[in-house]
C-alpha cells in the first residue's frame, strides 16, 4: 500500500516536468527530411533542433555572400533560394534542402552566394551544434562529407 502511494506522489511532479518540456516537432521533422541528418539518432536530432533559430528572408535578399565567413548551416523550411557562384546561378533549392555546410566543415569562406527567390523561412544551426551533431555520429559525418564533396567547387583545369 505504501509503494503505490509513493509512486502516485512522485507522478504529479514528473508529469509537470514532462508537460513543460517543449520539443520542436516541426523543426525535427524538417531536419529529419534533410539527407545529411536522416540517419542521426532521435536524441541527437532533438538536441540539434533545440539549438536552432528561425530566420525570415524576403524575396531578393541575400542570405549569405560568397567569400563571407560562414557561421551557420541553413535548412529551408519554406520558400526558394538560388545558389550563385561568381554571379552565375548554380542551383535552386527549396523546402527540405539545406546549405552552408562547406564553410563549417572545411573552415573556409562561403563558396557561393545564396539569395531568396521567394519569401523564405530558414532554420539556422550555429557552427558548434552543427559540428557536434555530425562528428558524434559516423553515418551522419559520412553523409555530410559526401554532400560536401558534391558541392565543393572544382578548380579549372
Amino acid at each position: 500500500m505504501i509503494m503505490p502511494a509513493i509512486v502516485l506522489l512522485r507522478l504529479r511532479p514528473l508529469r509537470a516536468v514532462d508537460a513543460a518540456a517543449t520539443v520542436p516537432t516541426v523543426t525535427i521533422a524538417l531536419l529529419r527530411s534533410l539527407s545529411i541528418f536522416c540517419a542521426l539518432p532521435v536524441p541527437e536530432l532533438e538536441g540539434l533542433a533545440q539549438n536552432t533559430s528561425d530566420v525570415f528572408v524576403r524575396a531578393g535578399e541575400l542570405i549569405v555572400g560568397q567569400g563571407e565567413v560562414g557561421d551557420r548551416y541553413f535548412a529551408i523550411a519554406d520558400g526558394t533560394v538560388e545558389v550563385l557562384r561568381d554571379n552565375v546561378c548554380q542551383n535552386t533549392l527549396c523546402r527540405g534542402d539545406g546549405f552552408g555546410e562547406l564553410a563549417l566543415i572545411d573552415e573556409v569562406p562561403r563558396t557561393a552566394t545564396v539569395r531568396a527567390v521567394t519569401d523564405t523561412t530558414l532554420v539556422a544551426i550555429e557552427r558548434t551544434p552543427f559540428l557536434v551533431a555530425i562528428t558524434g555520429h559516423a553515418p551522419t559525418r559520412d553523409r555530410v562529407e559526401q554532400v560536401a564533396g558534391e558541392r565543393r567547387p572544382t578548380e579549372p583545369a
